[in-house]
């Protein structure tokens, strides 16, 4: 007999496309691309991609880098080298002020521009999000899904991430300390996205899903931002996602991470893939499901770069879901990261497609 399903997002996980290792010949040997973006930071990391891009003789039609307002001494020392890889791909590099107000206005006039310039083939974009910000990289992934273009992302990974466990076992308490810089130090300030306001239509109690850092007070500034009775009277409103690094020798960071951030074994908490965007955006739909109906759903992505990608698509297909970043007041630059050890990439494909597939989620279908 006929019955009414509504379809679920597993029944289309599995045609999103996982993150593989980078062939950067490959991708060297292809045709022009038509727009190269990549960001400016003090980890050497911003270097590496837009480097071994030149050397295997990339080209693309333009190139643009997100310059940021925070530590502008430490990246200027990096700027000589990134504009010399990068105009080694066209002469039209542009730099773009990431922390701008009219950030986005003036991303979607460049992907005009790139559309006008393409005429009747589908531009095809790459975005190097090694040294990007989540709120930057959020930024950039909603403006990318307004349009039907073809999509690469690709992440460099550091060979050395700080703290190594050696560093931690040696003296946690200074991870866990909120006065000490560690890689970061302080909360400058904490913002509900502009571009992913939420709905607030209904007076609901708060729900909110935190991805923690190795710095607790960013994560104590957003709860405290959402209702600061929280902080000591969770009631269950507040559900932790835990990072787990795709390498074995790197787990150790799931426990540092619960110790630093005091996330108890009786606290709301999920453990998700630090790598494969595709998980955080299962965990993050089953939450969806379980509490949109009942509660205001507020999400603060500071977890990893992957991880942020996997929201950037949730948030696309929830727009009823708040974002809030919490800024550091200062990084660490001398103690970030070092190397790296592989580079990876998302190859998104058509947008227009992608969009497709995550709308067919919660639609309703006859079955047989």
């Amino acid at each position: 007999m006929p019955r009414i399903v509504r379809r679920q997002l597993a029944e289309i996980l599995a045609d999103l496309r996982p993150i593989a290792a980078l062939d950067v010949n490959k991708l060297a040997a292809g045709s022009p691309e038509d727009l190269f973006l990549c960001a400016l930071g003090f980890e050497p990391r911003c270097l590496t991609l837009p480097g071994r891009l030149k050397e295997a003789g990339y080209k693309a039609r333009r190139v643009a880098y997100f310059k940021y307002s925070t530590n502008l001494d430490d990246n200027r020392v990096n700027l000589p080298e990134l504009e010399s890889h990068l105009q080694a791909f066209t002469p039209n590099v542009e730099p773009l002020e990431a922390d701008s107000a009219d950030f986005a206005s003036r991303l979607r006039a460049l992907f005009d521009l790139v559309i006008s310039e393409a005429l009747t083939r589908s531009p095809r974009i790459t975005l190097d999000l090694s040294v990007t910000a989540n709120r930057l990289l959020l930024q950039c992934m909603k403006v990318l899904l307004e349009y039907d273009i073809q999509v690469r992302i690709i992440y460099s990974e550091a060979a050395t991430y700080h703290p190594t466990k050696t560093e931690f076992e040696q003296d946690p308490a200074k991870w866990e300390a909120e006065d000490v810089l560690g890689l970061e130090r302080g909360v400058s300030d904490v913002t509900p996205s502009i571009d992913h306001p939420g709905h607030a239509l209904d007076q609901l109690p708060d729900f909110l899903i935190l991805f923690p850092s190795f710095k607790p007070e960013r994560s104590k500034a957003v709860v405290s931002f959402v209702d600061a009775s929280l902080l000591a009277n969770p009631e269950g409103k507040v559900v932790w996602l835990l990072g787990i690094p795709h390498l074995t020798e790197d787990r150790w960071r799931l426990d540092a991470m619960k110790r630093i951030n005091a996330i108890g074994v009786d606290m709301p908490q999920y453990e998700v893939s630090t790598f494969d965007y595709r998980d955080t955006l299962r965990v993050l739909e089953s939450l969806h499901v379980d509490k949109s109906d009942s509660h205001t759903i507020t999400l603060s992505p500071l977890g990893s770069k992957m991880q942020a990608l996997g929201t950037a698509l949730f948030c696309y297909m929830h727009p009823d879901v708040r974002l809030i970043f919490s800024t550091p007041k200062e990084y660490n630059a001398a103690l970030y990261s070092e190397g790296c050890k592989d580079i990876w990439e998302v190859d998104l494909g058509g947008l227009g497609e992608l969009r497709g597939r995550l709308d067919e989620v919660g639609t309703l279908r006859i079955e047989e």
